[in-house]
This record gives structure tokens, C-alpha cells and sequence, in this order.
């Protein structure tokens, strides 16, 4: 790395199609002052020059009744300068130096094959505090990677109240705020605000990243959408999404010296973080996108996400799971287990995974969690029987944990109380009968690492499905606050697994989709996105998940005809076709399925296989419909040869028919031979006369008119789905 002059007050950062411009005047903390397509400038203009345009360019009024000089939103705004946006520390010593007030001191910048990166050094020498703000620019993706560290350069301890991990203004027509909310069984459904001066503040006080509010906001022009497939370079939306599994705070507000701005960072409890001299504190990394529309936006996302955050394991093909839970919960027993493998095995599952129920004293929810020896009175000779009969189909075995919880009926709790989080004087009270181990206490890492490790080396276990089921409350060591700790704690045990055994998988589950994000994903590469499967609520989850993250990690499986979480009874043709959304498999007990069923689970299981390799990398478009009822999309391939789509109709709707399915992504001058791959045509026309020509007859249709005419849909009862493929004809 190569320190700069720092006399030199511009800087920019280059992607392949994206641009980031970051400006100083005065030695002030630097400002975004562009992010989005690449902006090109004369070759004979040097950069002092381009400083002193911007600079014009940039320049505001000074105001009456204001400040002298109009403060500029910087990247880390501060009381001290007269900003009028929420600051981006809060903090103090004993009181004191409650207000800070930075300067640039040097800006070393570097770059590497991925990415081109900043470094600005801060420094306030009153209040004896250094601020590193790092800026990394993914040249592939576009997506813009900021992160804060805080330095205490004192000797008086400070307490860090708020450190923003991104402060990134907005433009005046981007006035329109996106955020994602939920609740267990229902993740992930979009909720759109008017950024006015009435301030959106959303805050996860969960200990995880949540049902509730997922880490990330999006902003843009009123009633901005997925797109329409053009490819106009303007860069209408900013996109942020935090890396952390923990509490958080996303806002966003119009200020009245007409700045539109948006803020996020880990959320900090009372106390939690208390520097020493010489300490210091990272906050979690920001990702930023700039994008025309949401589809472009998330396929920036994707790419980031599959080049920079995921472990490498995760980009090679995704086996067909098949999870025991839905099909014997707590009902453990040997013989059925096999048989349940059998029947798995029969329609294409690769890997087998025995759910919640095999360790000591785990007949139901209420006891045996810390326990993590297998249950001899249900396993005589351990796990070694039913290991070997999955091992005898040729199927990986996958064993759930939830490592970070205790049961107080447990051996672990009945020895090791002071172990749970908690804060003396009060009850933590429980939930699913269940307390939180205090991960960052060095016996408790300990303990967890040398059961997990001894089972996987035991039983040869090739994935984890690491599970997280409640929220923390009192989350202190019996003094301290101490919730920001555990998501680090817990990537810390996952990094000492997975380098013990490399080839070893972790999913992240957490009652559903209660811990996905950038911050997790970095150690796991599957999400279970809900523990709703009913595919009527499923597929508007999926459609709000993949706003940020690629469908190839987020599982989805085939469930029963009546699902277990809603009671809506289902066709086995839809539940697949939802199921191939994402990473596919089975949560349904095999052993009952007729053999009609059978063969149609074969089909689409093949579907997925002969395709899973090209989806990994695919390009994920939402289609825009009629109305919100009928929710479309599709994967394509990076080599545009392949894609496949599916529709689903939520509910009836008072049109008979829903129009056409105009595509996008396709390679323009190409033709495409279009292939209904559902097994439900026979269904399907019993609903009109006829069905459109393209669903019965395999025809071959150029791009263009694929992207502009499109395809008509048939008439779609309630809680109907399609799926075709279209594949380039060369």
C-alpha cells in the first residue's frame, strides 16, 4: 500500500461500467460526491483540475440564520461542523468529548485485481481519537464497500454510543425508501416510505439480524420498479446492505438544508463497546450498489456476493437435500430413518439431513439443548448405523445443531448456569424453553468447538445445519451488555470449524430467515429462507430475498400437499416449481408419496440437476405483471444460452386472463427455442378452450420478440404456477 499526497483532495475509485468520486476541502472528512456509471473525462485533464470543477460543481450557498460556512454531508458527519444529519459517532469519556471533530490526516489508496481501495485517516487530537474510513470498489459488480474503525489514541476510556458503517447522500429525485420487513413464516415483504423530513428510523433490537427488518434499505424515484430490461446507463437507485448478523439501524431523512441522505450501522446497547487506550472498533462493512432499476441492482449484488462474501464451496453444485424434520420431528427412530433415506434417495436426493431431536434428552423442545452427545437410549451404537445406510445410497449426511442455545433442562445449564447470558437481579425470560450461551466466553467457544469438532470427525458429517431460535434478550456477561459480541463470536466458532475441516458446509438457519446476511454469508453458503414452505407465501419470500441475494443459496424445498406452518393444501406441480427458485430439495416424508408423484418429483429433480450448474452464475430477472397476485422470474445464464422461468399466481383475480410474460436478458439477435417443462398442462386446461400455442409446441422465437411482444399466459387458477425454459438455437 503507498501512501499519497494528501494536497491532492479528489479521488476515484473505477469499475469495469462504475465510478466512486470522493472529495475533500480543507482537509474536512471526505465525501461521497458520486457513485454510479462511469464517468469519463478528458485524458488532458488532470485531477487537480477535475477536484477544482467538482469543487464548483458541488459548491452550496451559505444560508441565513446558518452557519458561515454550508457544511458539506460528509462521510462521517459530526456535530462539530454544524451537519444537520445524524452524526456518525457518538460517544464520550467520562462525559467529555462528546463531540468530535475530524481531520484528514493521509489517504493511502492501492488496488488489486478485484477491486481498487481508499483509506482515509482521520484524526481529532483534542478528544484523542483516529478514525480509519475504508472505501473498496468491486470492479465487477460496481458494489462499493465501506467500513469505520475507531481508535481510542487516549489514555481516558471512551464509550462508543454509534459508529456509522456508511453515510450516503441521496440525490433530490431519489425520495422513495425500500425496506424489507417480516415477521417468523412471513420474511422478507417489501414496504415502501416517502424520505421527507419526518425521519425513517428502523431499528433491530433482536440480537440477530431478524424477521423483522432486514439490514438494508433502497432508495430511489417515487415508484421505482424491477425495470423494464433497457440498458440506459443513468444509475436511478441506491442500494446499501449491511454485513451483520446482529442489531442494526437503517435511516434515512430529508434535511432541511436540502440534503437527502441515508445512514446504516450496527445498532449498540448501553455501554456494549468501551475503548481503552490504544483499543479499537470496527463497524460492520456497508455494501453499496448503484443501479438503474431493482434488477439491475440486485444482479450487482449477486455477482459481489458470489465473487468477495461466499465460501468457495458454495459456487460448486448444489446437492438435492432431503431433511428429516417435517417428516418425523422429534419422532426419532432408526428403522423409519432408513426408510426415509430409501425413499429420499428414490427421488433424486443427494444429501440426507437428520433435523432437531438426536442428542441426550431431546424427546421435545423443552429440554437437552448444550447437550451434544447422541441420545444412546434412541442411537445404541451412535449414529454410525444410519451414517452408513446414507453413505450406502451414495447421499452426504448433514446433522442440526443450534449451538448457541441451552435448554436450562440440560447437563450443560445444570453445571454451567453463569454460561448463559443474563444480568443479575433479573430472569431472562425464555423462549422455546431456551436460554443463549455467552459465545464470546472463552469455556463456552471452547466447549462448543471440541463436541462440534469431535461429531464431525466421528461421523464424517459433510454440512451443518446451524440453527438460531430466539432472540436475545439481557444479553450481558451478569454486568456488561454484551450483544454485539455474539455475532462475532459465532462467525469466530464457524472460521475455527471450517478451517478444522475445510470440506465441511454451514447453512444458517434461524427459525427460517431470522439470520441472513452479508455478514453470515461470509461463513455459510445456504440460507434457509423461512420455515414457511407453504409455496403460496414462499415464492413472495423468495421474491424479497433475492433483492440482495443470489437464489442459488437459499434453500427451498418440496413440502407436504398440506403445509405444516399455513394448512393450505397445494399440487405437488407448484411446490416443485417454487422449489426450484432456489436450492432445491424435499421437507416432506418420501415414504408416502404415491408413485405418480414419484415420477413427477423425478422430472422436475432432474430439471434442477441438468441446470444447477449454469444457475449458479445466472442473472436473476423479475418479471413485471399485471398485478401483484402473479409474481414472475427467471434465471438467465452468463453465456445467455440458457434460462428458465416460472409464474405463479398467488390468489384469483377478476381478469380472466393475465396478459403476456414479456422476458429480459435475453441475447439480442439470438433466437431461443422455448420449452414448457411443467408436467401440468393436463391441469391447466381444464380452465379455458385451449392453451397458448408456445406451452403445447416447442417453437423457436428470436429475442426480440421474446423481449418486446412476449408470451401470453393461459388462464391460472389460484395457486397455480408455470415453468418453461427458453435455450439459445446457434
Amino acid at each position: 500500500m503507498q501512501d499519497t499526497n494528501i494536497s491532492t483532495q479528489l479521488w476515484q475509485l473505477e469499475g469495469h461500467s462504475c465510478t466512486a468520486i470522493f472529495l475533500s476541502r480543507d482537509n474536512k472528512v471526505p465525501s461521497l460526491v458520486w457513485l454510479g456509471s462511469r464517468l469519463s473525462t478528458p485524458e488532458s485533464q488532470n485531477n487537480d483540475e477535475l477536484a477544482n470543477l467538482i469543487d464548483a460543481l458541488t459548491d452550496r450557498p451559505s444560508l441565513l440564520a446558518s452557519p458561515d460556512h454550508s457544511p458539506i454531508l460528509s462521510l462521517l458527519p459530526q456535530s462539530a461542523t454544524a451537519t444537520l444529519a445524524m452524526p456518525g459517532l457518538l460517544g464520550h469519556a467520562s462525559g467529555r468529548h462528546f463531540s468530535a471533530y475530524f481531520e484528514l490526516q493521509n489517504v493511502r489508496q492501492s488496488s488489486s485485481v478485484t477491486a481498487e481501495q481508499l483509506e482515509f485517516i482521520l484524526l481529532d487530537p483534542v478528544a484523542q481519537l483516529e478514525i480509519v474510513l475504508r472505501a473498496s470498489l468491486h470492479r465487477e459488480s460496481g458494489t462499493l464497500t465501506l467500513s469505520t474503525t475507531l481508535t481510542n489514541a487516549g489514555t481516558e476510556v471512551f464509550e462508543l454510543q454509534w459508529l456509522a458503517s456508511a453515510t450516503i447522500p441521496l440525490n433530490a429525485v431519489q425520495n422513495e425508501l425500500l425496506t424489507f420487513h417480516g415477521r417468523w413464516g412471513l420474511e422478507m415483504q417489501p414496504e415502501r416510505n416517502q424520505i421527507s423530513a419526518a425521519r425513517i428510523q428502523i431499528e433491530n433490537h433482536s440480537g440477530r439480524t431478524s424477521h423483522q427488518h432486514f439490514p438494508a434499505a433502497i432508495a430511489g424515484p417515487a415508484g421505482f420498479g424491477d425495470g423494464s430490461g433497457n440498458q440506459e446507463s443513468s444509475s436511478n437507485l441506491l442500494g446499501m446492505q449491511l454485513a451483520w448478523s446482529g442489531n442494526h439501524r437503517v435511516l434515512a431523512e430529508q434535511l432541511s438544508d436540502g440534503y437527502n441522505y441515508f445512514q446504516i450501522g450496527a445498532l449498540l446497547q448501553p455501554g456494549e463497546i468501551r475503548l481503552g487506550a490504544g483499543e479499537s472498533w470496527t463497524a460492520p462493512a456497508a455494501h453499496v450498489v448503484a443501479a438503474r432499476d431493482l434488477n439491475q441492482l440486485s444482479q450487482c449484488f449477486h455477482c459481489f456476493a458470489r465473487r468477495e462474501i461466499l465460501p468457495a464451496w458454495s459456487r460448486s453444485p448444489r446437492p438435492v437435500h432431503a431433511n428429516s424434520w417435517e417428516a418425523l420431528y422429534f419422532n426419532h427412530n432408526i428403522d423409519q430413518l432408513k426408510q426415509l433415506v430409501d425413499a429420499a434417495a428414490e427421488i433424486g436426493a443427494e444429501r440426507f439431513v437428520l433435523d432437531d431431536g438426536w442428542f441426550r434428552h431431546r424427546r421435545d423442545d423443552r429440554a437437552g439443548l448444550g447437550d451434544w452427545f447422541v441420545d444412546e437410549s434412541i442411537y445404541p451404537d451412535g449414529l454410525h448405523p444410519l451414517v452408513e445406510h446414507v453413505r450406502g445410497h451414495g447421499l452426504q449426511f448433514g446433522l442440526w445443531f443450534e449451538p448457541e442455545m441451552v435448554n436450562p433442562d440440560s447437563d450443560l445449564y445444570r453445571q454451567h448456569p453463569d454460561w448463559a447470558l443474563q444480568v443479575n437481579g433479573y430472569e431472562t425470560p425464555l423462549a422455546r424453553s431456551q436460554l443463549v450461551l455467552n459465545l464470546a466466553k472463552e469455556e463456552v467457544h471452547q466447549y462448543l468447538y471440541e463436541r462440534m469438532a469431535a461429531l464431525v470427525e466421528e461421523y464424517r458429517i459433510d454440512y451443518i445445519k446451524w440453527d438460531m431460535n430466539r432472540n436475545l434478550v439481557l444479553a450481558g456477561d451478569g454486568q456488561s451488555a454484551m450483544a454485539a459480541e455474539q455475532p462475532r463470536a459465532c462467525y469466530r466458532l464457524m472460521e475455527q470449524l471450517q478451517q478444522q475441516f475445510p470440506a465441511l458446509e454451514i447453512e444458517s438457519c434461524s427459525s427460517g430467515g431470522a439470520r441472513a446476511d452479508l455478514g453470515i454469508l461470509a461463513h455459510c453458503g445456504r440460507i434457509w429462507s423461512s420455515d414457511n414452505i407453504d409455496p403460496v407465501e414462499r415464492a413472495g419470500i423468495q421474491r424479497g430475498f433475492s433483492t440482495f441475494l443470489p437464489a442459488e443459496i437459499l434453500g427451498v424445498h418440496v413440502g407436504s400437499e398440506r403445509a405444516h406452518l399455513t394448512g393450505r393444501q397445494t399440487d405437488i406441480h407448484l411446490r416443485a416449481i417454487v422449489a426450484l427458485q432456489g436450492q432445491y430439495g424435499f421437507e416432506l416424508d418420501a415414504r408416502k408419496l404415491s408413485e405418480q408423484d414419484r415420477r413427477i418429483l423425478h422430472h422436475y429433480t432432474s430439471l434442477y440437476k441438468n441446470s444447477r450448474e449454469w444457475l449458479a452464475e445466472a442473472s436473476h430477472w423479475r418479471l413485471p405483471t399485471v398485478n401483484d397476485k402473479l409474481l414472475a422470474s427467471g434465471n438467465v445464464s452468463s453465456c445467455q444460452a440458457y434460462s428458465l422461468w416460472n409464474v405463479v399466481m398467488l390468489a384469483a383475480n377478476k381478469q380472466s386472463l393475465q396478459g403476456a410474460l414479456v422476458l429480459q436478458g435475453l441475447k439480442k439477435g439470438a433466437s431461443y427455442r422455448i420449452k414448457y417443462e411443467a408436467l401440468n398442462t393436463q391441469q391447466l386446461a381444464g380452465f379455458a378452450v385451449t392453451l397458448p400455442a408456445w406451452m403445447t409446441t416447442e417453437l423457436v422465437v428470436p429475442a426480440e420478440l421474446l423481449m418486446r411482444i412476449g408470451l401470453q399466459l393461459p388462464v391460472l387458477p389460484a395457486q397455480s404456477g408455470l415453468l418453461f425454459s427458453c435455450t439459445r438455437v446457434d
